[in-house]
């Protein structure tokens, strides 16, 4: 099982997201079983953006019921019902040892694939309920996962949860927050890949006096009007991590040392990149690379107290 795990974590180490430094200041077991569902959310998730989003619209057409069939696979792997499908032996492996074991339930699971088949159908996002809906799969669903390692106690089988709330409660409005950041902050690169990851509801471009085909141009002109689209994302955000706040002030006291230290380190990674956006937008996205190197130093060492 150590070269499951290993696999796993190589996977994450790639993708380098913040949640893997938070991750790596938890015991060993609870790093096991997020390296196992990372790795395997981090899989789906790239094969929808990288390996069919950013494809020409011939080939998309092409491969949608193949790319939606995997997805279909990928949520049987990972409910546990088949040992078939596009993730790795290892990955699979890995699962089987650590969320199998628990019980953490579907609804990620459910949710995350859920957010890939509208990804893959390409579905359009007009208003704001239509990104609640979908960031409720695409990020609150990882979030979950993540809460529920701070919060679960060892069990003979794993890990169970017995907190007063399930642990969608106090990760949905801190996953949001943290996922309208993950926005501001790759807009720019987003937009020159593709404009269907480009998760921004419609309607709040247009209200900002822009079209998603041209914000690849607007960006890079230091559009007055992309300052105005951040700014009313800013301001959404901003209620959810009022919001959150409240959660982790109720979440904190009941869970570990370290797992204070990991949740504590992430937010505020998250809430330094959001002041910074709000100080200057076009500067805020220039910087944000080597900030959030920084942060993570500071706030997420490599080394934790017991």
């Amino acid at each position: 099982m150590a070269e499951d795990f290993a696999f796993c974590r190589e996977i994450a180490r790639r993708a380098n997201a913040n949640l893997l430094h938070a991750a790596r200041l938890l015991p060993g077991p609870r790093q096991d079983f997020f390296f196992a569902t990372y790795a395997a959310m981090r899989l789906i998730d790239d094969a929808v953006d990288d390996g069919f989003l950013c494809r020409p619209s011939e080939d998309r057409e092409h491969e949608r019921g193949a790319m939606l069939a995997d997805i279909d696979n990928w949520q049987g792997q990972c409910l546990g019902r088949t040992e078939e499908g596009p993730l790795p032996a290892q990955v699979y492996r890995a699962l089987r040892k650590t969320a199998h074991c628990s019980d953490l339930g579907e609804t990620p699971w459910t949710g995350l694939a859920d957010a890939m088949r509208r990804d893959v159908r390409e579905q359009p996002m007009p208003d704001w309920e239509d990104f609640l809906g979908y960031a409720a799969g695409a990020t609150v669903a990882p979030a979950t996962i993540f809460i529920y390692l701070l919060g679960a106690k060892p069990a003979e089988r794993g890990f169970s949860w017995d907190l007063p709330e399930p642990p969608v409660h106090y990760a949905a409005d801190l996953g949001i927050f943290c996922y309208l950041v993950h926005i501001l902050r790759d807009l720019a690169k987003d937009a020159e890949r593709s404009e269907r990851l480009v998760t921004v509801p419609d309607r709040l471009i247009e209200n900002a006096g822009l079209q998603k085909t041209g914000l690849t141009d607007a960006i890079r002109s230091r559009d007055p009007r992309v300052g105005s689209l951040a700014a009313d994302l800013r301001q959404r955000a901003s209620s959810y991590l009022e919001a959150g706040r409240v959660a982790l002030r109720a979440l904190k006291p009941l869970i570990g040392r370290r797992e204070q230290l990991a949740l504590s380190g992430l937010i505020g990674i998250y809430e330094t990149l959001f002041e910074r956006f709000s100080a200057d937008y076009f500067t805020g996205m220039a910087d944000a690379p080597s900030l959030e190197v920084a942060l993570r130093k500071k706030l997420l060492p490599s080394q934790a107290p017991s």
